[in-house]
């Protein structure tokens, strides 16, 4: 049924009652009326012969029999939104997340109103920023509203210095959803120089200075208590990552770096959000396949406009490597403040929150190793026998082994393999450490490779270090007590095409297949804990080797050590 066509729509007082969408479309619409039954029966009578109504009200007596062992089919477009069904979750869930979207300047908060979504999806609400003369970021917004109780629409602008309190008097002038539309579309132009369907094409050079951001509204999940428990093992590994205050090692960690993120009593998640929108249109404008001709003006005030939000000190190079690096330090930290939340929440269980934040981060799959199996022995002994003395982080215990599948990423690895093939043929097990709170972003992001969470906050090569001893790499967990270390598979390339390799004075005498350890490990080799080591005056300024990869893609995490290290 195409509503848009229709002048009336027949239904009941109940139906009208409900968030269907026929009745919705049919409110927005000025050619259309909504009548009940006993007004199209008035209307017959009135209109039609006799003869005629006879056979209409047949009709319409017909189409209502239901038929044998079954309920009368609804229509499709019965549901709102999406052709496809609904659950009732999911429409509350997408219900409440417009009521969310409302901006908080707009003077109504108490979830009467909401932003509007038409029925393609789209979302018509928009976020611009500018930095004035005083490098400060004014932010604009612009909503088509939705008011529920009349079903009327109307759009609302707001323009103010981002971090200000200050509310909206607006007065709302209430009128159809094509009115609201049209003022909608003509604000956006005024103030942007686009079309509101060109909204992500580059700015123009002659415009007012505004930017149009595509804002990610990443509000956490709404999660009940039904997220399936974890096995206890990767709930202690959780507990050891997020209790250790993730968030605050993170950004201490981005100062330690030179990056110069804001600190303070309380992470703004909106400056986040708006910080990592802005990092998205400079990261468009930086890719030439995105954005051709010159854009050096556009680029420039972006990063102006990143670092009065995000910086405290230093600048944001416009590169779009440097952008993705920033981009991705964003999106952990937006993820560590959900998990901050969620802990936060002192009446639920800590197995609830670990579950939650597991979801909500979206981190590798752990997989506990049997303990009685053959390839927990195997993995045991390739940790205890590939150590040295000569380090002072030793192993106590051996708590937990877990396999690791992080999404993509064994699919990225072979699409990488593919279009190196000429290059690949020496890949390794080998060991990687850090500190505990550095796994919330490895689990869910991956190795980066980017100096991030390098040891000491030191960036020496650009790339991850791996160890082919296993207590070399338990001195970059920098703790004594309980600890979690990688062992990944690396292609590290024939002479080394795509890493480091730093000879130590000490060598494994000879390497094997790690086929041993795991069938889908044939082909990869693994130092023979069984020959021994032997010395090497190859490179005498490191005790034992060292491996950098240079390149994400290169690097498959395959197992989880949970140890205690004295």
């Amino acid at each position: 049924m195409n509503i848009s066509e229709c002048t009336h729509i027949v239904t009941t007082e109940a139906s009208a009652k409900k968030n269907l969408k026929k009745i919705n479309r049919a409110r927005e619409l000025e050619s259309c009326e909504i009548v009940n039954i006993d007004w199209l029966i008035k209307k017959i009578k009135k209109h039609i012969p006799e003869d005629e109504q006879i056979k209409i009200f047949k009709r319409e007596k017909d189409e209502d029999v239901k038929p044998k062992g079954g309920k009368r089919q609804r229509d499709p477009s019965d549901n709102e939104g999406n052709t496809s069904k609904k659950t009732k979750d999911e429409e509350r869930i997408n219900r409440k997340r417009l009521i969310d979207l409302v901006d908080d300047k707009y003077p109504t908060s108490d979830g009467t109103v909401s932003v509007y979504q038409d029925d393609a999806g789209l979302i018509w609400d928009a976020t611009l920023v500018k930095i004035d003369v005083k490098k400060q970021v004014e932010v604009l917004r612009i909503q088509v509203v939705r008011h529920h109780k009349s079903q009327m629409f109307h759009t609302w602008d707001s323009q103010y210095p981002f971090g200000s309190p200050k509310k909206s008097d607006i007065k709302a002038i209430l009128g159809t959803l094509n009115s609201a539309k049209s003022t909608f579309a003509e604000e956006f132009k005024s103030f942007s120089g686009l079309a509101w369907e060109d909204r992500h094409a580059p700015p123009p050079s002659k415009g007012k200075g505004w930017f149009f951001l595509e804002m990610h509204h990443r509000e956490a999940p709404i999660i009940t208590s039904k997220i399936s428990p974890l096995p206890v093992g990767v709930e202690n590994v959780l507990k050891l990552i997020f209790t250790s205050g993730s968030l605050k090692q993170y950004v201490t960690c981005l100062n330690s770096l030179g990056r110069g993120v804001f600190l303070g009593a309380k992470m703004e998640k909106k400056k986040l959000l708006l910080g990592t929108a802005v990092l998205g249109k400079l990261m468009e404008l930086t890719n030439p396949q995105l954005a051709l001709g010159d854009h050096s003006k556009a680029k420039k005030r972006l990063c102006e406009i990143y670092k009065s939000l995000i910086l405290t000190n230093g600048t944001l190079s416009d590169i779009n490597d440097i952008v993705r690096q920033e981009l991705e330090s964003l999106d952990l930290l937006l993820k560590l403040h959900d998990a901050s939340e969620i802990l936060g929440k002192k009446s639920q269980s800590s197995s609830l929150a670990m579950g939650q934040i597991s979801q909500v981060l979206g981190l590798a799959r752990m997989t506990p190793v049997e303990v009685i199996s053959t390839e927990f022995k195997m993995l045991r002994e390739f940790i205890e026998k590939s150590s040295s003395p000569v380090h002072p982080y030793q192993f106590k215990e051996i708590m937990g082994i877990f396999r690791l599948e992080r999404p993509g990423e064994a699919e990225r690895f072979t699409q990488w393999e593919k279009k190196n093939l000429a290059n690949v043929g020496d890949r390794r097990l080998l060991w990687h450490g850090s500190v505990s709170s550095n796994f919330a972003g490895i689990l869910s992001q991956g190795l980066r490779g980017d100096g991030i969470v390098s040891a000491n906050g030191k960036q020496f090569v650009r790339g991850v270090f791996f160890a082919d001893i296993s207590t070399k790499s338990a001195g970059y967990c920098q703790e004594k007590g309980e600890a979690l270390m990688l062992l990944c598979e690396v292609e590290l390339g024939k002479l080394s095409a795509f890493s480091d390799h730093f000879i130590g004075r000490t060598v494994h005498q000879k390497w094997r297949d790690a086929g041993y350890i795991h069938p889908s490990f044939k082909g990869t080799k693994v130092p023979d804990v069984h020959a021994g080591t032997k010395a090497s005056a190859s490179y005498p300024g490191l005790y034992h080797s060292e491996y950098v990869a240079r390149i994400p893609a290169q690097i498959r995490q395959r197992y989880l050590f949970h140890v205690n290290i004295v």
